[in-house]
């Protein structure tokens, strides 16, 4: 399934925010299972969102370092046969 680049940009924004949300319902809550699992939720959507991020921030880098296509062996020109 391909997603829309604007949709993409914006899934790190969207995971830190359900992380954050996570954490704090987790903080409020009584102690006991539901604030286990909503703290082990907002971390697990943390460390989602920074991992999307950190690909996103390298799969860029990458863009600008290749500007061409693909990144496959260019092929040899007569000049450089000679």
């Amino acid at each position: 399934m391909r997603l829309a680049r604007p949709v993409y940009e914006c899934l790190p924004l969207i995971y830190a925010a359900v992380g954050v949300c996570a954490i704090y319902v987790s903080y409020v809550d009584q102690p006991g299972a539901r604030a286990a699992a909503a703290l082990m939720l907002g971390l697990a959507a943390l460390i989602a969102a920074l991992t999307l991020y950190l690909r996103r921030r390298g799969y860029r880098e990458m863009r600008r370092e290749y500007s061409g296509g693909d990144l496959a062996a260019p092929s040899p020109t007569r000049e450089s046969r000679t």
